[in-house]
């Protein structure tokens, strides 16, 4: 299994060993989801990191107080799949869908002690990661709170030029955070 990609993501938070390297060889297993195919939480349960070789993946969360109030994250290729915890299933509930075919490297949690164990700077990298997914979700914020609707499409559609064919209209817009009609408007 050709792990390089994940390896160049990792380098950018911290520097992996060749021990470490040498290890998840090992230990990531390879992960194929279809078009469409819901990903159950407990595949996140048993494998705390997950990296997204090739696909698209979006969760979404479902307000249950407010029906019909949702917000779709999507996560592309050759990054980290965000670590959610547990949400109150009174108020949530959250999906994790393949919107296309998906290729998941995943660590299973069997593995999580030795690395701890046995590489000091697997904390730190773990840390490093954690770091990163709180800027990205607080940059998500930000930008759904203060940008214009039609500069965060642009920004979307910076990392994913494609987006419109693989994701729906509904998806897109709740990412962005305006209505299907408003989204409409952009794209004329």
């Amino acid at each position: 299994m050709n792990n390089s990609q994940i390896y160049d993501y990792l380098e950018k938070t911290f520097p992996v060993s060749s021990g470490l390297a040498a290890y998840l060889d090992v230990a990531l297993k390879e992960f194929r989801f279809e078009k469409n195919q819901i990903i159950p939480d407990d595949f996140f349960v048993d494998n705390p990191l997950c990296f997204l070789s090739q696909g698209t993946i979006k969760t979404q969360v479902n307000g249950l107080k407010e029906p019909g109030q949702h917000l779709v994250r999507f996560t592309f290729s050759n990054s980290v799949i965000p670590d959610f915890g547990k949400m109150d299933s009174e108020d949530y509930s959250k999906t994790t869908t393949s919107i296309e075919a998906s290729l998941i490297k995943a660590l299973p949690l069997k593995h999580e002690y030795n690395l701890f164990k046995l590489f000091p700077e697997y904390h730190q990298l773990i840390t490093g990661l954690h770091r990163n997914q709180l800027t990205d979700l607080m940059s998500f914020i930000f930008e759904l709170r203060f940008e214009e609707g039609n500069e965060r499409l642009a920004n979307l559609l910076k990392i994913q030029p494609r987006l419109f064919q693989i994701a729906s209209v509904s998806d897109i817009s709740a990412a962005i955070g305006v209505h299907p009609h408003t989204l409409s408007t952009y794209r004329r």
